[in-house]
């Protein structure tokens, strides 16, 4: 059973269909955006050691790798450069 986590900030309306989710028996968790402002200062003090959660970094330019290297087993974070 896959899990997809849907972390965004979203406003407006979205129409679904439904069908592959429940046939695949995907479980969905939403989790929206929360305060920038204390995060941003934990990441400028480095006490949040987020290297450690991050398995890859790839440019703008490698996108298309990086979300194939992001669809693999066991990847928790993979960020992209724009440079």
């Amino acid at each position: 059973m896959e899990t997809l986590i849907l972390k965004s900030t979203f406003a407006g309306h979205s129409e679904l269909d439904l069908t592959k989710l429940v046939v695949a028996e995907i479980i969905v968790v939403g989790s929206c955006c929360g305060l920038f402002a204390p995060a941003l200062r934990l990441l400028q003090t480095t006490t949040v050691a987020v290297e450690s959660v991050t398995d890859a970094e790839f440019s703008l330019d490698d996108a298309l790798t990086a979300f194939d290297f992001a669809a693999k087993s066991g990847v928790r974070k993979v960020l992209l450069r724009v440079e």
